[in-house]
């Protein structure tokens, strides 16, 4: 299948566009510019600019064709404005240029805690609140959607082992782990229009998502 990856620069994001390869899908792997295109010249993708705080019309250019988009942008700074910018304005652009380009599957990387951002990290309430809105938006859309909502994220070895649920205990979960949830939801009906925590844990991930439900 055709699937687009937006972030597929980021650290999480090059693991997603990596994997989806490595399964034979067509990757058009989404980012902010050309210049980003060197961290992905030794994957077999396609690269495409698709900003998310640029013209919206470029993004539905961007994922016509596809069938799934799996959305791992974050802003590149802390500061609110950005976060705005990216996490809560970007992301749901991006939902409504995927609607408009006729893609059907969109998968989310979100945060844990961003479905009650109350419960979460004072230091980060900003971030969740708005993958909050935007994980809102995504469940407004006419799109069967994923979200994913990842424990504190490391840069480790993939563990290939997982734990997910509605809700978690608040964890840690390595970005490469992250990845292979983020490209196994697309193999599991139970994980269509269902928004979910995942940390780091002792089950395979394809067992994981089976389990969800």
């Amino acid at each position: 299948m055709q699937v687009t990856v937006l972030g597929a620069s980021g650290r999480t994001g090059f693991h997603v566009a990596r994997l989806l390869a490595a399964k034979g899908h067509t990757v058009r792997a989404g980012l902010r510019s050309r210049r980003r295109a060197e961290v992905l010249q030794d994957l077999d993708v396609q690269p495409v600019v698709a900003d998310v705080t640029a013209d919206p019309e470029d993004l539905v250019e961007a994922f016509r064709g596809s069938e799934v988009v799996i959305s791992a942008i974050g802003a590149p700074d802390p500061e609110p404005a950005s976060v705005n910018l990216v996490d809560r304005d970007g992301a749901a652009t991006a939902i409504r240029a995927a609607e408009k380009a006729g893609v059907a599957r969109y998968v989310q990387l979100s945060a844990q805690f961003a479905d009650s951002p109350d419960q979460g990290d004072r230091l980060v309430r900003s971030i969740l609140l708005a993958k909050q809105i935007s994980d809102i938006a995504l469940q407004k859309s006419a799109l069967t959607w994923t979200i994913v909502r990842p424990g504190t994220l490391t840069d480790g070895p993939a563990t290939g082992r997982v734990k997910v649920a509605g809700h978690l205990e608040p964890g840690r979960i390595t970005r490469q782990d992250v990845a292979a949830v983020l490209v196994g939801v697309l193999q599991e009906p139970l994980t269509e229009n269902q928004g979910f925590d995942v940390v780091s844990g002792e089950f395979p991930v394809g067992s994981a998502l089976a389990a969800l439900g």
